[in-house]
């Protein structure tokens, strides 16, 4: 071959590879977009994104809370007559995902501010699906969710991981990432997250994602209860919980706890976090309180066996999973009475 001819060969495959590499990075920060990222969470996406004005208590979590805390019964709760109310913001979605969680709440900060605090649900460990990312307590669409940069760092949330796993993992990640832009920008996936203009945003008051009760199962309550309550017995007869705190496949979701406590105290805001109770459920012990405060540096909420009495009567839970109307109204009252002032 010529010389001149293997030349222009080889500028023609520089300049497309160039252009590829400068296509995929413009795909990529494209899809740093808020209303790209959140194009699987629409509604929480317009709660952030749509609306306009601080919002005072920020809560996030998985379905329980989704379905378990009213925002506006905790703003009224909490305002106790102050007016206006505060602004209380339920951003809670389905499945675990502490980072995804922590990412929404930065948005909220970033996007609208935040006053007074935030409340985030606790997982309890050995809760988790060892054979997928859950493993790790990623959301399912982290890759996706959480801006680009936030990669960096997450090597750092599995210290005790041998490092090519770390590695793996990250590389996971960006393939992911990659493969949710492409996917989103071909499908169209993210047109309905609308940007609009801040001077063009109502107000918001307290709201959230939660929507309609989820169908109520009576049968499947009654079967769980007999499985969990001894024989003749109540819920009260239950031993106190206790579960593992320090597991290796939940120390990105430790991690990153701790960094949310950081965070926030650097900020002057509150934070608290909830372990919601399933049907049935007995209050953890001593120690397992005490176990969670020395770890995270702050104390985990949980019901009452008064309050617990309440949420349990017939009704209050849809499934041993979720609350509904009566149990959600108790939960949400008691939980607004423990966050500071």
């Amino acid at each position: 071959m010529p010389v001149r001819q293997r030349h222009l060969i080889q500028l023609v495959a520089g300049v497309l590879l160039a252009v590829s590499l400068l296509g995929i990075f413009a795909l990529v920060a494209w899809s740093d977009q808020p209303r790209v990222r959140y194009a699987s969470l629409k509604c929480i996406y317009r709660q952030i994104y749509t609306y306009k004005g601080p919002v005072d208590v920020v809560l996030v979590g998985t379905s329980r809370v989704k379905w378990g805390v009213d925002p506006k019964e905790v703003s009224t709760v909490y305002s106790n007559g102050a007016t206006p109310p505060f602004t209380v913001l339920n951003l809670a979605r389905s499945w675990r995902g502490t980072q995804q969680m922590f990412q929404e709440v930065k948005d909220v900060e970033n996007e609208r501010g935040i006053r007074k605090g935030i409340v985030i649900e606790y997982s309890r460990e050995g809760d988790v699906v060892a054979t997928s990312q859950r493993y790790y307590d990623y959301y399912i669409d982290h890759a996706a969710l959480v801006p680009i940069g936030e990669f960096v760092d997450d090597p750092q949330l599995k210290p005790r991981e041998p490092a090519y796993l770390r590695a793996r993992d990250l590389m996971e990640l960006l393939q992911k990432r990659l493969d949710y832009a492409l996917d989103r920008a071909i499908s169209g996936k993210a047109d309905a997250n609308l940007t609009v203009p801040v001077d063009q945003r109502p107000v918001a008051t307290s709201d959230g994602c939660t929507g309609k009760d989820r169908p109520y199962k009576p049968a499947a309550n009654a079967a769980w209860l007999k499985r969990v309550i001894p024989k003749g017995g109540t819920w009260r007869d239950r031993q106190p919980g206790a579960w593992p705190i320090g597991a290796i496949n939940n120390d990105a979701q430790r991690e990153t706890m701790k960094e949310m406590v950081a965070w926030a105290h650097a900020r002057g805001l509150f934070i608290a976090f909830t372990l919601m109770p399933r049907v049935g459920d007995p209050r953890p012990s001593q120690a397992y309180f005490d176990k969670f405060e020395q770890t995270f540096g702050v104390p985990l909420l949980f019901p009452t066996d008064d309050v617990l009495g309440q949420m349990y009567k017939t009704g209050g839970y849809s499934d041993p999973n979720h609350l509904q109307g009566q149990g959600r109204a108790v939960y949400s009252a008691w939980l607004a009475k423990q966050l500071p002032s």
